[in-house]
């Protein structure tokens, strides 16, 4: 169940933000995630050879006890060398400091323009304020905080009961942009009340993100940037096996919400498509064709104009490097089969149309081969993204 309240509906944690002007004037830019006790982490991160320095720092210490997270928005303090890596250092030791814990327990995320160096003094001269203003209230303010190229924010909740009472997970996501993640999205945090032992939040965090924040893309770009983040309380009594289920269920419904909410706030989209393939011989199969299909400039921008063009979704499925028949390939624009068995049908052209108008279309490519299914979530590529990313660093 949804309970409204995003991160705030989780207990143990307090929040704020801040406007620190690292790019900009009187805007919401500095983060901070607080936990009341110690916890355990997983985190899920960009795979991108060029990686930030807060992606460097949390990758040091994602398996240590952790007690915060501190985010900046509009810079992401990517490609800034040592002296990035040593501002994200100084920022979490300035934290802890004012947190009263140790530098190691916080853990470090970013956002923005990349090849600029964060202001520093900007940041530290901001953490009294940003520390004095933590409250359990403020999980809504975080959620708008690291937003960039955002239009709304994006948070969700969900209550799930185990043999040891109810609990509750949470989380907030933002991007845009730059998404074509194979770890996570831009970035991410989930929160839950639930003590989840390490290891099977480890593997239950990366197997749900493997079907959720990793089966989306806007525009086949991945950020430097990139962190997921989940944490949940160290206590010395963890879920018992036969609740981790519930546990599971609880999480991939919020990863799922908030790939969802991703995509359809994608910068200058009109529309979300779902990329479902059946029938593949391997679900690594359907995996890679679902990828390409979704990453097609070509599809994405027949979607934009609504053009029935069902050749270039065959074309991406052909070179997706999966195992694919001609004479078993079908291809639906949501129940109208355009291609059957490797046989065009005579479907009129109005009726595909008007089948990919809505805000929502799904797309469906039967392989014929066997039984791996995979689902890619993307959006339409239209104007104004072409717009936004030709303006962005001015």
């Amino acid at each position: 169940m949804n309970n409204g309240k995003g991160l705030s509906a989780v207990r143990g944690f307090r929040f704020s933000a801040v406007a620190a002007g690292i790019r900009y004037e009187n805007r919401l830019d500095l983060s901070l995630i607080a936990a009341d006790s110690d916890c355990v982490a997983a985190g899920a991160f960009t795979t991108n050879k060029i990686c930030a320095a807060p992606v460097k720092l949390s990758r040091q210490r994602i398996n240590n006890t952790i007690r915060g997270i501190v985010i900046n928005s509009t810079n992401a303090n990517a490609c800034t060398g040592e002296e990035g890596l040593r501002n994200a250092e100084i920022i979490t030791q300035s934290v802890a400091e004012a947190l009263g814990i140790s530098p190691s327990s916080v853990l470090a995320a970013s956002t923005g323009i990349i090849g600029v160096q964060l202001p520093r003094e900007k940041i530290i001269s901001a953490i009294p304020q940003l520390v004095s203003s933590l409250s359990h209230e403020n999980g809504h303010l975080v959620a708008r905080a690291i937003m960039t190229t955002d239009t709304v924010p994006k948070e969700t909740s969900k209550r799930f009961h185990t043999s040891r009472g109810e609990f509750t997970i949470a989380g907030i996501a933002k991007g845009a942009g730059m998404i074509a993640p194979n770890m996570a999205t831009l970035l991410a945090f989930l929160l839950t009340d639930a003590p989840v032992a390490k290891k099977d939040l480890d593997e239950i965090f990366y197997r749900n993100v493997d079907k959720t924040f990793n089966a989306i893309t806007i525009d086949g770009d991945m950020s430097t940037n990139d962190t997921a983040i989940i944490l949940s309380p160290a206590f010395e009594q963890t879920l018992p096996q036969n609740d981790l289920a519930n546990f599971e269920e609880a999480l991939h419904a919020v990863l799922s919400e908030l790939s969802e909410k991703i995509i359809k706030d994608a910068e200058g989209a009109t529309k979300l498509a779902r990329i479902r393939v059946i029938g593949a011989r391997t679900g690594e199969d359907a995996q890679k064709i679902a990828r390409a299909v979704a990453n097609s400039l070509l599809v994405k921008t027949a979607l934009f104009g609504m053009d029935p063009n069902w050749g270039r979704i065959a074309c991406a499925a052909g070179y997706s490097g999966a195992e694919i028949d001609e004479k078993h390939l079908s291809i639906y624009f949501e129940n109208l089969c355009v291609l059957r068995n490797g046989v065009p049908q005579n479907v009129p052209r109005d009726d595909i149309q008007k089948a990919m108008s809505g805000p929502e279309v799904l797309i469906l490519i039967d392989v014929g081969l066997g039984k791996g299914e995979f689902q890619f979530l993307t959006s339409d590529i239209s104007y104004e993204y072409v717009k936004i990313n030709a303006e962005y660093s001015t």
